[in-house]
């Protein structure tokens, strides 16, 4: 063959490569969107941005650098068509259940295969054979392709697929060092400064690859304008003051009690939506103690999953809502770990501190996260936990099997704290009960008929939930120590994804919880509905009559106030939102403290020394 004519073939061959690669990228981007909407299908009367067909650019990057690699285009386009089909399942999964799309952090979450696939009933075993015969597929057609080069003298040269990696590996540096220019000027994504609700709906219109490089390098809270050292310094003084003052009616120091924080997985009052159901309620025992005792609803923007970003609100008693887009922040994996300060509700405790979660570590760098913020031991799955009962044919471990290991936990004398997330009523409800004697009658004029099994299944199980918490109370009381019981929902489940439209309001967003206190502590306490999970702890030490911090002082003003949840640009008091240009100056001014206080924590130059966080001044 002439030089003139291989030179030619070259030139045809890189040609053809090109469209192919971009038609192939151009697909991948469809799909991806597609992957946004329920089975795939987009809604033709939806208005879109400039950016949603973009994105092009990325793929077709990606596919060359894996191209510079393996040398040869059928497998490269495999491999990359392979890798995006994973995430267009996977995204259509997240969106479907929890009506939110794939953030960039969240594919840290690659490396807990195993969990990943218990959540579409998948045996690793299964997916591990599918996943060694793709590759075996993808090595033998690379070896054959190979030979076939050689055989036909058609073959690129090393120097050229050097210079490939050169030129891919250099865009994919600048594009991920420099995303949000990227995003701007290639992609066209037009970032929105309000408070935004619903992420994934905006994903629909902005498309989904230039709303997933905006979670790159996000700005995940908008620096107050007036923060400075001198400012800081400013409520150090103010609120050091107020703790001072709170505390000279205060009785007692947290550490003299037990404190337990339960968090119920996809927890819910079936009772609190107009009609759902015919029958009597499936929790009667807790809806008794949300009344009886310090009780209410707590607001979650969630359905279906955030439980990470609950427990950390409720630990810190740090709003979710300050930040630009909650709905797709996640503390754990996004910022928390690495940051400077982890001052929680653990710090009022010099005894131990235990982490019980029968489930994985391996999810949201909960191990990582809970040494930072100094728990003494965490008892998860193969680790601590040593009561794994089911119920019925579900896959998670019980509440009632939970609660012996709370108990052992909790008649240890040098426990003082004890952090508890359930696992029971995770998703998938496709497992039932035999032999429950709750048979919930589901009204099908409110809620669809065929979708009755999984809400029928959830319903069960929230009834042995319910026995599994009455079981607990009563162990507790009868505890000498002074024992705090504080339980909560998460969220609502994701069998209420989509019913929006019949349950309307904050109907699907506000969950029951309630403070129990041993020793006739709580009985005839406070109510507080749609509250933050920001202001648990807070209302904990008000009602049991602890001491506070300078930082849980200000919390405290901030309850006795009136204010129940604190936004980026707005609170939520016994009258509704809100807006800050509705606000008294005085209250404004308290609310921005607490902005402040957060965003230096988190964000800032963390200048609050660590007794405005601990020190209790009395």
């Amino acid at each position: 063959m002439s030089k003139a004519k291989k030179a030619f073939l070259f030139l045809a061959y890189f040609l053809l490569l090109f469209f192919v690669i971009k038609i192939n990228s151009t697909t991948i981007i469809e799909w991806l969107n597609k992957s946004m909407f329920p089975d795939y299908t987009m809604d033709a009367t939806l208005e879109v941005n400039d950016s949603f067909a973009n994105g092009v650019s990325l793929i077709f990057a990606i596919t060359v650098f894996i191209y510079s690699i393996l040398g040869s285009a059928i497998v490269s386009i495999l491999v990359i068509d392979l890798l995006m089909f994973g995430l267009v399942f996977a995204n259509q999964m997240k969106a479907m259940e929890r009506n939110e799309f794939i953030t960039f952090s969240e594919l840290k979450t690659i490396a807990s295969p195993k969990e990943l696939l218990s959540f579409v009933d998948v045996s690793p075993a299964f997916a591990l054979l599918i996943a060694i015969g793709i590759i075996l597929v993808l090595i033998g057609l690379q070896f054959l392709i190979s030979k076939l080069s050689k055989k036909v003298n058609f073959r690129v040269a090393k120097k050229i697929r050097i210079v490939l990696f050169a030129v891919s590996l250099t865009i994919l540096v600048i594009i991920f060092v420099k995303p949000n220019d990227y995003n701007a000027r290639v992609l066209k994504f037009e970032e929105t400064h309000v408070h935004n609700h619903n992420p994934l709906q905006r994903a629909k219109r902005d498309g989904y690859l230039p709303t997933f490089m905006h979670t790159v390098k996000p700005t995940y809270m908008d620096r107050p304008g007036d923060y400075s050292k001198q400012r800081v310094m400013e409520i150090t003084k103010k609120y050091s003051g107020i703790s001072k003052e709170i505390n000279k009616a205060r009785k007692k120091s947290l550490n003299e009690s037990q404190t337990l924080l339960y968090l119920s997985e996809s927890f819910m009052d079936p009772k609190r939506l107009p009609g759902l159901l015919l029958n009597e309620s499936p929790i009667p025992f807790i809806s008794g103690m949300v009344k009886s005792n310090i009780g209410g609803t707590m607001y979650s923007q969630y359905m279906g999953g955030g439980t990470a970003n609950l427990e950390w609100s409720v630990l810190t008693s740090f709003s979710l809502e300050v930040f630009r887009e909650p709905l797709v922040v996640t503390p754990y994996s996004d910022f928390y770990a690495d940051s400077k300060n982890h001052h929680t509700v653990l710090d009022f405790y010099d005894k131990n501190k235990i982490a019980i979660h029968p489930y994985t570590a391996h999810l949201y760098n909960r191990k990582t996260v809970y040494d930072a913020i100094g728990f003494d031991a965490f008892h998860y799955l193969n680790h601590g936990i040593r009561h794994t009962d089911k119920l019925g044919n579900h896959t998670r471990v019980s509440d009632e099997a939970l609660n012996k290991d709370i108990l052992d936990a909790a008649n240890t004398d040098d426990v003082g704290l004890i952090h508890i997330l359930s696992m029971q009523n995770h998703s998938p409800y496709n497992r039932n009960i035999p032999g429950m004697d709750y048979k919930p009658q589901i009204n099908f004029e409110v809620y669809p008929k065929k979708m009755q099994k999984g809400l029928f299944n959830y319903l069960q199980g929230i009834h042995a939930s319910d026995k599994a918490i009455a079981d607990l109370v009563h162990a507790l009381d009868q505890s000498d120590k002074e024992v705090n019981l504080l339980f909560y929902g998460d969220h609502f489940p994701s069998v209420f994804r989509g019913m929006e439209h019949q349950f309307k309001g904050d109907k699907l967003h506000q969950t029951p919880w309630f403070i129990y206190m041993n020793k006739d502590r709580s009985q005839k306490g406070i109510q507080l509905e749609g509250m933050s999970p920001a202001f648990f702890v807070p209302v904990l030490l008000k009602e049991g009559n602890y001491y506070v911090s300078p930082f849980q002082g200000l919390m405290d003003t901030l309850l006795t106030k009136g204010v129940k949840r604190i936004g980026n640009n707005y609170i939520v008091t016994k009258d509704g939102k809100l807006n800050d240009s509705e606000i008294s100056k005085d209250l404004l001014a308290i609310v921005d403290d607490y902005r402040m206080v957060e965003y230096d924590a988190l964000f800032g130059h963390n200048w609050l020394a660590d007794d405005f966080y601990t020190k209790t001044i009395r």
